[in-house]
């Protein structure tokens, strides 16, 4: 099979699971709605109907994260077997990505909450000593973003680092371009929302959104669409965690 004929194989499948994802009406609708029961109901209407299938009305906040994240690691590491071998590497450090707020925790040294202890992916590195904690760390895939060893580090950005390292050397100067694109991307976005420009948050997500779609729709068949999709995804699930989570900690009105 060709790297042309793979990429076509590989778009369809993304083309399939892109048109599930909500738009801004769907996002309108769920948003406007103020019982977890009548979301959830809802939202199973929807492309969003796979994500929810281990949440519950009766469940909490961290039982629901915790749901999301497996999916999405899940879900990466679905399209990352879609993928030519030379990009699974790359593609497969973005399932490390739903961690990192986990792991900057866990490398400040702080006591692991319970909720981490749960996650069984993120067990492990859970030790009460701190040795114990950054031994096991450089004994397992997250390796790569010990640079430093502790909690000040900027996690997200060694993650970018060794996710550029991670770009097969071979692919055509357009797939870097294409990527190199996407970067940029996140960085303007995390730059305009430490800026004054980002009092209106909602309007920087939804930007972000519009440019990650367009970016899809530009590079078919080429490596960069996966992680374009995998980044709208992402997006995706943030949104919906955010509805969850204010109405489970915050009900207006709870299943009985």
């Amino acid at each position: 099979m060709t790297e042309l004929s793979q990429f076509a194989y590989v778009q369809v499948r993304l083309q399939a699971r892109y048109g599930q994802l909500p738009d801004q009406a769907v996002w309108q609708r769920l948003e406007g709605i103020t019982a977890l029961s009548h979301l959830l109901q809802t939202a199973r209407t929807t492309g969003l109907r796979t994500w929810l299938l281990n949440i519950g009305a009766h469940s909490d906040s961290h039982a629901m994260e915790k749901s999301l994240r497996q999916q999405l690691r899940q879900h990466i590491e679905e399209v990352t077997r879609w993928l030519p071998p030379p990009w699974r590497p790359a593609a497969r450090w973005c399932g490390l990505l739903p961690d990192l707020p986990a792991l900057h925790h866990l490398l400040s040294g702080s006591d692991a909450p319970a909720w981490l202890r749960d996650d069984e992916r993120l067990k492990p590195y859970a030790h009460d000593l701190q040795a114990l904690r950054l031994q096991a760390l450089r004994d397992s895939p997250y390796a790569p973003l010990l640079a430093g060893g502790n909690g000040s580090v900027d996690l997200a950005a060694v993650w970018a680092a060794h996710w550029r390292a991670l770009w097969p050397p071979a692919a055509a100067a357009g797939d870097h371009a294409a990527l190199a694109g996407l970067a940029r991307l996140f960085d303007s976005h995390y730059a305009a929302l430490r800026s004054d420009l980002a009092r209106d948050g909602v309007h920087a997500r939804d930007h972000l959104d519009q440019r990650l779609r367009s970016g899809f729709r530009r590079h078919p068949h080429q490596a960069a669409a996966a992680f374009y999709y995998l980044a709208l995804t992402g997006l995706s699930l943030e949104r919906l965690r955010g509805l969850l989570a204010r109405l489970i900690l915050f009900p207006l009105e709870r299943a009985s």
